[in-house]
């Protein structure tokens, strides 16, 4: 009886949520920016917390979340109906990551050493999480491969597709980073036992700087951009339209200068 009335909870709580968030779309369409930074306040640690574990790097993870709403606030006319929003900013948040990946070749390569060691310390030093600081340790095409997979749900082909893999590299990738991890590989418990590990993670990292406050800037530009060139338009649409009934009235003047 308790568990059902927990699920029946869990859903009214999701339906409300569903309903705050279109309604905020809806109003961002608009050009509202307090909704955009609802929506921002709602996901960011979310956000932040995939292109951290993806890039293994604070300061570039901040970086591209930025990005990620950005890219957000100038799509958000495509969003249609029907589509969970968190997933569709899973979706931008993973092609942000791989366009920019994909001229940076050097985070495919083993990590350094020393590198690894300052990292790994200071992690520690902040308490992080021991499940957490060896997926962050991780190669780059493991890291991505496991982070895409087992945490973010991509199918085997998804995130073959998405990092130009067969699917038999997939495999090898996938079978290394349980080695790295220290995961088991065959045994009968191996799916419990690595969602055991997956449910330590945080589903929210917060990032270290507030960002909102340089997304609000780029945006407040853009909107300003944007506006005085629609003006410019209406302006010179309306001088093209005085011409035009010139022309018409003092057609006979037009043709004497002909």
């Amino acid at each position: 009886m308790l568990y059902y009335l927990l699920v029946i909870s869990r859903r009214k709580i999701l339906a409300q949520n569903n309903k705050l968030v279109r309604s905020l779309i809806q109003n961002v369409k608009k050009g509202n920016n307090s909704s955009f930074e609802q929506l921002f306040q709602m996901n960011v640690g979310k956000v932040y917390a995939l292109c951290l574990r993806l890039l293994a790097d604070p300061e570039i993870a901040e970086k591209l979340t930025v990005e990620v709403f950005l890219v957000t606030w100038r799509k958000i006319s495509l969003f249609r109906e029907g589509i969970l929003f968190s997933s569709w900013l899973t979706g931008i948040t993973t092609h942000t990551i791989l366009e920019w990946i994909r001229s940076n070749n050097e985070i495919w390569n083993y990590p350094d050493q020393k590198k690894l060691k300052l990292v790994k310390d200071s992690l520690i030093q902040k308490n992080t999480d021991p499940f957490e600081i060896d997926i962050r340790l991780l190669p780059g095409k493991e890291r991505f491969v496991f982070v895409l997979h087992e945490i973010e749900n991509y199918t085997d082909v998804e995130v073959a597709d998405l990092l130009s893999l067969t699917l038999e590299n997939f495999n090898d990738i996938l079978q290394k980073s349980y080695e790295l991890l220290n995961l088991p590989i065959d045994s009968i418990d191996k799916k419990a036992y690595i969602q055991s590990c997956l449910n330590s993670l945080p589903q929210i990292i917060q990032p270290e700087k507030d960002i909102w406050k340089y997304i609000f800037t780029v945006l407040d530009k853009e909107q300003n951009s944007l506006s005085n060139k629609l003006d410019g338009n209406s302006k010179k649409s309306e001088g093209e339209n005085e011409n035009d009934q010139k022309k018409k009235k003092f057609g006979f003047l037009n043709w004497k200068k002909k």
